[in-house]
């Protein structure tokens, strides 16, 4: 075989060879269920049309008919490219006026649960960005910052209303505390119930409320403790001279009726709170707590039936002595 014929065969199998790389790159991105994408495209493009420009040996009609064939692919990637990128203005256009509502409107809001609801509107809006027709990489970036700024502003927002709330239930405690020290228990029992109520509006950290909460029964313990100190029945008869027992024990059995009322409401609101509590183990701090209420309810509906018993007998029999 001639050189020429060879150089022949071998320029053929070039231009063949390009023709189906050609052919490739056109079906991947430009024919039918090609990709979204055309990004993928060019540096393929530009590696091809480097490859027809220089390679040996093949013939100048093959050569001109794949640059042409290139310069057609091209040209049909560019307008699809700028189709691409207008679809991604619009969807830019569409999101960002979004997010600054999404900001306007947490910039109003007071309550952290509205607050952290408006996060959770933020995760979908972010999810969006990935849906279809795909963002250009330019208006991707300056949705992602305009997200990550509204997001932080009211992730901002809910843990300055969650301090917020904290010093106002902390307060609260701290004139419970502060009643208990001045030797008042029934205001400290009343702080410690508005305590609970207030919480209930004033949401802050879980581990920080758990905490608050902790503090506001020991406090209520202790006050309960000091008022029975003084509801407790003494039986062992007044010493003090003129003193009539039969009032005094009229007296007490009247206290006890309204701590132990005082103490079945209060084991009623423990058990509500048992049922809505958020966790395991403030559910099983929580059951300490209504048993000890439970347990002071049968020892004073005791200490009452005994009482009810002497001032019955005292009233039948009145020439014992009370004394």
């Amino acid at each position: 075989m001639e050189d020429w014929q060879e150089w022949q065969i071998r320029a053929e199998r070039i231009a063949a060879e390009l023709g189906e790389e050609i052919d490739a790159l056109e079906r991947d991105f430009l024919g039918e269920g090609a990709a979204a994408s055309v990004r993928g495209f060019w540096p393929r493009f530009r590696d091809l049309k480097e490859r027809v420009r220089v390679a040996p040996a093949i013939k100048l009609d093959d050569k001109l008919a794949l640059e042409r064939r290139l310069r057609g692919l091209g040209s049909r990637a560019y307008k699809l490219q700028e189709a691409s990128m207008a679809r991604s203005a619009g969807r830019k256009a569409d999101l960002l006026p979004r997010l600054e509502a999404v900001k306007t409107y947490a910039s109003t809001e007071s309550s952290p649960r509205e607050l952290r609801g408006v996060r959770r509107d933020l995760d979908a809006l972010r999810k969006e960005f990935d849906s279809d027709p795909e963002l250009a990489p330019a208006d991707r970036q300056e949705l992602w910052e305009t997200w990550r700024a509204v997001n932080q502003f009211v992730w901002d927002r809910v843990t300055a209303r969650w301090g917020e709330n904290e010093t106002v239930l902390r307060g609260i405690l701290t004139q419970a505390r502060q009643d208990l020290e001045r030797g008042n228990p029934n205001a400290a029992r009343q702080n410690t119930r508005r305590f609970f109520e207030t919480v209930k509006t004033h949401e802050a950290k879980q581990d920080v409320v758990s905490d608050l909460k902790n503090e506001a029964d020991a406090i209520r313990r202790e006050a309960e403790e000091a008022e029975e100190r003084k509801a407790t029945p003494r039986f062992a008869g007044v010493s003090a001279p003129g003193v009539n027992a039969l009032d005094t024990w009229r007296s007490e059995l009247e206290r006890n009726r309204s701590a132990l009322t005082r103490l079945s409401e209060e084991a009623a609101e423990i058990e509500q709170r048992v049922n809505s509590a958020d966790s395991i183990l403030e559910q099983a701090m929580l059951r300490g707590t209504l048993v000890e209420k439970r347990k002071k309810v049968v020892e004073l509906e005791r200490a009452n039936r005994r009482l009810e018993q002497r001032i019955g007998q005292t009233e039948e029999s009145p020439l014992i002595p009370t004394g």
